[in-house]
């Protein structure tokens, strides 16, 4: 066995430790193992990494309690403790252990094998991600984050999806909130650049210089040195408040807490710290608790030159907690303010729960709620449910119920509208309790239904009194811009309005400066900053956001998206989409696109799997039933699709089970209205093109020429073929299929063929089995030896790609059709 060198810890923060089957991430503070993060508090951490620092030696029990808990008094019993929790959470025995082994009398010892390596620099350019061919995400996802800027490690991002206890840890985080291919699509259209063009000025209405660091504090988690570790949530909602406290104080911006509390701080500096967050200044300390007891030191630094500004210590009871967060609150606000001038003093607080029960489940549930997805949203509901029980008078808790139960439902695909009328109470009681409460006007805002001015006023109101609500600006920008940067809400329940895109960038610029860790917030920004960059872009922008949260599931369903359609790895892709899903099982969105591919990979008893384990989306049934040649019925089923929104970049296939259906049941007008209605074709189809109509507009040209209206049919497929060689550069093969399409209905048989075929060559394998045995625009050429040829490479592809997925399977990366069907039975799915 190899011996660890020791490391001092101010120069080891970018080293990473192999033990036994564990990645052991210094810097980050981060624990892995096959890809699936082990979460650690920090003495637990500092632990592991004592015993790994000092492998194989024995490492006595004083040793270990000055290295853990350096400069405090703690007995054998703390450490022993400390030991025990740290081998549960790693899952280790005390009588076959196999990562730490006690030595009688003596200490503790380390007997995993342990190797060293370092995380590899970020170059200094961003090119293209590199595409290699390799069939897991493990390998896949380091080859290319490595040409990530900034990357914060070289770590594989891995989750499998097997009920393997050692492949399923710690699984169930973010819910996708967008539809992975109207982003593609729709960010590649937009032309703007995050970073050129998203001002630094703030909102309307806001007075806090958030775009200077030197006036701007981030409140640090305080660390949690009592003996018990569920002591915690004090050490983490002791600071939350002071954090709330201090974000009123005009002139004064506050770093929000999803980012403040997230940033592992482990061997980094405060200079680092205060880079990494862009703030000048922090608050940090320590908490203690014996009995009712609290002891707690705090300090405010100066991020900038690394010096001690402020400190004091508070010895206070349990029930005090209330009293010192708004003593700590003002001296901190004294202290900046001799220093920054022109500080007015916070206002008074804001109405809050004086049980601190009540406000510890309250800090739970906010904790689950704020990773949007359905099975955390659910979670989330009962904590809030205590919270109002201890105290029926606590706002915030009947806010956040009502926020929890509409999430919830609309991560389902269920119809908001008896939700809303059901749960209304809840926010109407937490606005006549608080009539200040800046979260409750933003979550009423987030999930009217109600018109534009009312519920931008909502939006204003609740940003102005809750200035550091990262989630809230993120969801305002959405509001504003729903196609440029994601969505909050389904397009399904929210009402279009036109996007306002100047005042969105606007506030998302504010969300990325008060919240910089925040993934959603830099998931909108990507989804809407690179302009003609095209695909490859987008999936390094993806795999960005991946950098500051590896289980972020509308990246990770991104990141599969991208594989599918640019790379041709449906096998891989799969693997993506079912990680997603295992983080979000209730949540139909992945499960949309992981059919799509299944059904690529002629998987269909997957296909129909996968999408049965939650709500049936209607878009799914249309491209089962085409898959399985039933046409009279994908047609009838795409007509009734019109019954929820329609979105033209996720509801794949419809306008093609539409035509399908028209031209051989002779319903041609029909068919025309509905695709000129649902895919903005009523006035000016030309002047209307983009990525996801350019397929529709074909299936129109076709219908009006079978109507005997041949000069319109032939300006729009010469208005497609021209907007095609204009944006081929950009969309390459998801754009060629379409081009060929064209070509062939324009007469052009030869240029079709070639245009087919590098189509297919570069990748573009979406759908293949439809332009292959049903699209009524390639039938006549079936029999062309050409047309054979293409058909017989795309399923030589197709069956490499299938052993891959039989290879994933075995190796339990992906799920089997027995696991899809056991996932479809669970009582949760719907």
């Amino acid at each position: 066995m190899s011996q660890a060198p020791t490391d001092a810890p101010d120069v080891d923060r970018e080293i990473i430790y192999v033990v036994g089957d564990l990645r052991v991430d210094v810097g980050q503070q981060r624990v892995t193992r096959s890809g699936a993060e082990i979460a650690l508090p920090n003495l637990s951490f500092q632990l592991l990494l004592a015993l790994i620092r000092d492998a194989p030696n024995v490492l006595s029990h004083d040793s270990l309690m000055e290295r853990v808990w350096p400069g405090l008094i703690v007995s054998p019993e703390t450490l022993h403790k400390r030991a025990n929790l740290l081998r549960e959470a790693l899952g280790d025995g005390a009588k076959e252990p196999r990562y730490i082994s006690a030595v009688r009398s003596r200490g503790y010892r380390l007997v995993a094998e342990v190797t060293r390596t370092e995380r590899l620099a970020a170059p200094p350019a961003a090119p293209a991600p590199k595409v290699a061919p390799v069939a897991n995400l493990s390998a896949t996802l380091p080859d290319i984050q490595s040409s990530v800027p900034d990357a914060a490690t070289n770590e594989a991002k891995t989750v499998s999806t097997t009920p393997n206890p050692k492949r399923w840890l710690g699984l169930g985080l973010f819910a996708v909130a967008v539809l992975a291919v109207g982003i593609v699509a729709r960010t590649t259209i937009r032309t703007h650049s995050a970073k050129s063009s998203v001002p630094a000025e703030l909102p309307q209405g806001t007075d806090a210089p958030i775009g200077t660091r030197a006036r701007t504090v981030a409140v640090m988690p305080f660390e949690n040195i009592s003996a018990d570790a569920n002591d915690a949530y004090l050490a983490r909602g002791l600071p939350e408040m002071v954090l709330n406290r201090l974000s009123r104080v005009a002139g004064l911006a506050v770093i929000a807490r999803n980012s403040s509390f997230a940033l592992s701080t482990a061997n980094l500096d405060s200079q680092e710290i205060g880079r990494r967050l862009n703030a000048g200044y922090l608050v940090n300390g320590s908490m203690q608790r014996k009995a009712d007891r609290l002891r707690m030191t705090v300090q405010l630094v100066d991020a900038s030159a690394g010096t001690l500004i402020w400190s004091a210590n508070f010895d206070r009871t349990l029930n005090d907690i209330f009293a010192v967060e708004d003593e700590i609150a003002e001296q901190v606000t004294g202290a900046l303010s001799a220093r920054l001038g022109g500080l007015r003093p916070a206002p008074p607080a804001q109405v809050r729960s004086s049980n601190v029960a009540a406000y510890l489940a309250y800090l739970r549930g906010r904790t689950l709620l704020g990773r949007r997805s359905v099975s955390e949203s659910e979670a989330a509901a009962p904590f809030f449910e205590k919270a109002i029980t201890l105290d029926p008078n606590f706002a915030a808790a009947y806010a956040s119920l009502y926020d929890a139960r509409l999430q919830a439902a609309d991560l389902r695909y269920e119809d908001l509208a008896p939700y809303r009328q059901r749960y209304r109470p809840l926010i109407d009681r937490a606005l006549a309790i608080d009539p200040n409460s800046g979260a409750a006007y933003i979550i009423r805002a987030t999930w009217a239904d109600a018109p534009f001015d009312v519920r931008n006023a909502d939006f204003k109101r609740g940003v102005a009194l809750d200035p550091s609500n990262g989630r809230g600006l993120t969801a305002y920008a959405e509001f504003l811009d729903p196609d440029d940067f994601g969505r909050i809400q389904s397009p399904r329940t929210s009402p279009k309005y036109p996007p306002l895109t100047e005042e969105a960038k606007r506030i998302l610029q504010r969300a990325l400066q008060i919240d910089p860790m925040s993934p959603a917030a830099h998931f909108d920004a990507a989804s809407g900053s690179f302009g003609g960059g095209g695909g490859a872009i987008f999936e390094q922008s993806m795999l960005s956001v991946l950098e500051l949260d590896p289980n972020f599931v509308p990246a990770l369903s991104a990141v599969g998206l991208t594989r599918w359609i640019l790379h041709d790895k449906l096998a891989e892709a799969v693997q993506i989409l079912e990680h997603a899903i295992a983080f979000d099982p209730g949540n139909p969105e992945p499960r949309h696109t992981a059919m799509a591919v299944y059904l690529d990979l002629g998987e269909e008893r997957a296909a129909r799997e996968v999408a049965a384990g939650t709500t049936q989306l209607a878009r799914d049934v249309h491209m089962r039933l085409m898959y399985a040649g039933d046409w009279r019925a994908a047609g009838r089923a795409a007509y009734d699709e019109t019954s929820s929104a329609f979105d033209s970049c996720a509801n794949w296939l419809a306008a093609e089970a539409v035509r399908d259906y028209a031209l051989k049941a002779g319903e041609l007008s029909r068919a025309i209205e509905f695709i000129k209605v649902h895919y903005e074709f009523r006035n000016d189809p030309e002047a209307h093109l983009d990525f996801c109509n350019i397929g529709a507009a074909i299936a129109l040209s076709q219908l009006s020429a079978a109507q005997g209206h041949a000069a319109e049919a032939q300006a729009l497929r010469r208005a497609v073929i021209s907007w095609l060689e204009a944006n081929t550069g950009i969309y390459a093969g998801p754009a060629r299929r379409q081009w060929a399409d064209a070509l062939l209905l324009d007469g052009r048989r030869d240029e079709a063929l070639d245009q087919l075929a590098e189509s297919f060559r570069s990748g573009d394998y979406i759908h293949w089995w439809y332009t292959l045995k049903y699209d009524p625009v390639w039938l006549p050429l079936h029999g062309d030896p050409r047309y054979q040829a293409i058909a017989a490479d795309v399923r030589r592809h197709v069956d490499s790609e299938r052993k891959a997925l039989e290879e994933l399977r075995r190796r339990g990366d992906v799920p089997d059709a027995q696991r899809l069907q056991e996932s479809a039975r669970k009582p949760g799915n719907k």
